[in-house]
């Protein structure tokens, strides 16, 4: 990596097999990538140091709130769309902010720890931080695809696949009934998601067998996401977009397939609002936003309405202060 922090072909892969394997130990990622282990033991450490990359977990909702997230979006008086999304990037109920245009001068998630906390924020505490004057807010039904299973596509087939015995793989729907040692191991690996198993027993005054059981049924069953943070401009893609996206009822299914499929996606759900579906994607320039937008994927001819929203700089992302821009 260059000293101005611009990413070489060796850095993108390495962040390339880490989303594919997140938890994959440096030996692993050194042999798929046909470099030394101490080559990306530096790299790794390098971009973690320069606060480029971070390996998380993404948390079901069902760990960390009562229900679903609201996605918003907010008219701001003239001059004052900083200080407003500054303000909301405070929150410990906003999960992602960003300054925008289109639907809206700021874009934002919020999740609060209960529905009623949600809706007292939406209603009562947002529309008061001075300089907004309008809120439009859209509801999460069912979340289709994540940030989680979006791929960087360098890597060969044959790569992918030597990467995915060290992935984890997905099991029955997680259950809501969670017990204190799942939380523990939520919290933990929330901001590092390769935290070793000895050292989570160790933290948590449990056996390595006990830490390593729990947490592979964490990720088996989807409970815990692993999956690499870093701002998609770092990897080559300028424009980042959310688009509301509406079909007919009876093509939602067939719709949202198509689009959770799309190598720009890296979020998807269905909603409840005017628009049947509310995504995140990301574009090497607006020239490929503009052939998506165009009916660049299967299934577009069902597609009666797109309302775009550029995001022009992110301030927050999955919880956290956003960096790297």
């Amino acid at each position: 990596m260059a000293d101005d922090g611009v990413l070489d072909d060796i850095d993108l892969d390495l962040v390339a097999a880490l989303q594919r394997a997140p938890r994959a130990s440096l030996d692993v990622l050194a042999r798929v990538l046909d470099i030394s282990a101490r080559t990306v033991g530096r790299r790794y450490g390098r971009m973690l140091e320069d606060g480029l990359l971070r390996v998380i977990c993404e948390v079901d909702w069902s760990l960390l709130t009562e229900g679903p997230p609201a996605h918003v979006w907010l008219g701001v008086e003239p001059g004052r769309a900083r200080g407003a999304a500054e303000a909301l990037a405070l929150r410990d109920d906003t999960t992602h902010v960003a300054l925008a245009s289109g639907r809206g001068d700021i874009y934002a998630v919020v999740h609060g720890p209960t529905r009623a906390a949600t809706a007292r924020a939406l209603v009562d505490e947002i529309p008061a931080v001075p300089g907004i004057r309008s809120v439009r807010t859209e509801w999460v039904l069912r979340r289709l695809t994540s940030s989680a299973a979006w791929h960087l596509p360098r890597l060969t087939p044959g790569q992918e696949e030597a990467l995915a015995g060290h992935a984890g793989t997905a099991g029955d729907a997680p259950s809501t009934e969670l017990g204190p040692l799942e939380r523990e191991i939520a919290a933990l690996l929330g901001d590092d998601a390769r935290v070793p198993h000895s050292d989570v027993a160790r933290m948590l005054d449990i056996t390595e067998s006990r830490a390593r059981r729990t947490a592979t049924a964490m990720f088996g069953s989807g409970l815990l996401r692993p999956r690499v943070e870093i701002e998609p401009r770092r990897l080559g893609y300028e424009v980042e977009v959310v688009l509301g996206i509406s079909c007919p009822p009876a093509t939602t299914t067939r719709v949202g397939t198509a689009i959770a499929a799309h190598p720009a996606t890296r979020f998807l759900a269905l909603t409840a609002a005017s628009s049947t579906f509310v995504y995140d994607g990301v574009f090497r320039d607006e020239d490929e936003l503009a052939d998506f937008v165009s009916g660049g994927f299967p299934g577009s001819a069902d597609v009666t309405a797109v309302e775009c929203t550029l995001q022009l700089e992110v301030l927050k992302r999955y919880w956290r202060a956003a960096g790297g821009q």
